[in-house]
């Protein structure tokens, strides 16, 4: 009998023991879930924050493009900025710093625009220059901010290194590259090499994959070339 009360003691207090373990590793379980759960709820919260933050990032920013208008050029120089287009640049120069990584270079892009044409080509050059190199902006992106560096040093830039940079945007498929050819032609033009210039606004005249602005140009220049020989 006193065998059979300690077997009975024995097993309650197992039984105790497995009921306390179960509690705890439910607990643990419990907390698990709530963790994953807070985990997933926050990164839902990011995500929804993300696109909050990019959409309204967006609408600052077609508002500012709006506002800035066009750079309007008279008598040789760009006429000064209304009170409205100098509080849309402040805006794009906010975004510029802020905004997710698209919209921050489009706003980039769009000051380096308003340096160059009123008159801070320097400055315009840098922003240019810096969104050519930033491996987290768009490819297109890179390679217009690259197009339009080379464009803006075609006339007195180091000869050697804008037709390196622009032999990069000439590439089968490369959107630029009708662009990107044209003012190599130019460049061969500035430096005396009218032959290899004919060649090029020769091929662009035939390609009707090229825009139709840039076939009427390679036309245009060819006959100022006049004939060959």
């Amino acid at each position: 009998m006193v065998d059979e009360i300690f077997r009975e003691v024995d097993d309650e207090l197992r039984a105790e023991r497995m009921r306390r373990l179960a509690r705890r590793f439910a607990g643990v379980g419990a907390g698990a879930v709530i963790l994953v759960c807070a985990g997933v709820g926050a990164w839902e919260y990011h995500r929804s924050g993300e696109r909050a933050r990019a959409e309204q990032a967006s609408i600052t920013y077609f508002k500012a493009l709006h506002d800035a208008g066009t750079d309007q050029i008279a008598n040789g120089a760009a006429t000064p900025l209304t009170d409205t287009q100098k509080k849309a640049f402040i805006s794009l120069t906010q975004l510029s710093g802020t905004a997710p990584a698209g919209v921050a270079a489009l706003s980039r892009m769009r000051i380096a625009a308003g340096n160059a044409a009123h008159g801070d080509v320097r400055q315009a050059l840098t922003i240019w220059d810096s969104i050519g190199r930033d491996t987290h902006v768009d490819h297109g992106l890179r390679d217009l901010a690259t197009l339009l560096w080379c464009q803006w040093q075609i006339d007195s830039g180091d000869a050697a290194t804008v037709r390196s940079r622009l032999s990069l945007l000439t590439d089968s498929g490369k959107p630029y590259a009708a662009l990107a050819n044209e003012l190599l032609a130019t460049l061969d033009i500035r430096n005396g090499q009218i032959k290899p210039a004919r060649d090029r606004l020769t091929k662009l005249a035939q390609d009707y994959a090229a825009p139709e602005g840039v076939r009427m140009r390679a036309n245009a220049l060819l006959q100022t070339l006049g004939p060959t020989g």
